[in-house]
């Protein structure tokens, strides 16, 4: 079967099933609630989608300049149109992978911030992010060096589990040679520029902070199921 982890990524997989944001279930059903509109500009129109999770009951928030709904009647996305995630530039909550607490706050925030730049074609906003994020993400592991390139490399050797590609991306990014950010100091990115960039780090605040943390959950239940095995073999003996 081909791998399919990026649904996981992803806040709405189809028209029915999505990753909820609230209770943190993934594949859970959910409704379209409401869908209403409203003025942008003279020249655009807006759409809020109201969508609730059958499992918490909570609301989520979606604003789209697309009527993402097979007909004015629909109370589901038309998927076979749209891909739906896409379409979407504005969520509360963010996406399901963001909002993940075991991220520090600040780079998610950064993150949050630069995707929507980014869905808004707002390009000089999503780079200064990006940027942000990165510089971040160095002093959030106090990583040090006499220059960017270092920083990185040293970052790289730190996570050695962590796909080396990523820090690659990350090393090759232009305009990123100073230990300030300043707005008036460099081009803006382009969008695919962006895309990876933000697709990249993404991946390594994962790697980074989340996958160690399901790893060990995962030893402590079954360090817990051979405790039950080795409290109950005993009893089978005495029968």
């Amino acid at each position: 079967m081909d791998d399919q982890s990026f649904l996981d990524r992803k806040y709405f997989i189809d028209s029915s099933v999505y990753n909820c944001p609230f209770c943190n279930r993934r594949n859970v059903r959910y409704s379209l609630t409401s869908t209403n509109y409203f003025d942008w500009n003279n020249r655009r129109r807006c759409y809020v989608y109201l969508v609730q999770c059958t499992s918490c009951e909570k609301k989520s928030m979606h604003l789209s300049f697309s009527m993402l709904r097979p007909d004015a009647g629909g109370m589901w996305f038309d998927f076979e149109k749209y891909e739906v995630d896409n379409e979407i530039f504005y969520s509360v909550p963010t996406s399901f992978f963001i909002v993940d607490s075991r991220i520090p706050r600040t780079l998610r925030e950064l993150i949050t911030e630069s995707e929507g730049c980014l869905k808004m074609n707002y390009l000089t906003g999503a780079s200064a992010c990006m940027r942000k994020a990165i510089y971040e993400l160095l002093v959030n592991e106090k990583v040090e060096g006499p220059d960017y390139q270092t920083r990185i490399k040293t970052l790289k050797q730190k996570y050695e589990s962590i796909d080396p590609g990523y820090f690659d991306v990350l090393a090759h990014i232009q305009d990123m040679t100073s230990d300030k950010i300043h707005e008036q100091s460099w081009d803006k990115w382009d969008s695919p520029t962006l895309v990876l960039i933000n697709e990249t780090l993404k991946s390594i605040f994962y790697e980074m902070y989340v996958l160690p943390i399901k790893k060990k959950e995962r030893r402590l239940a079954i360090e817990k199921l051979r405790h039950a095995v080795k409290q109950e073999k005993p009893k089978e003996q005495e029968n």
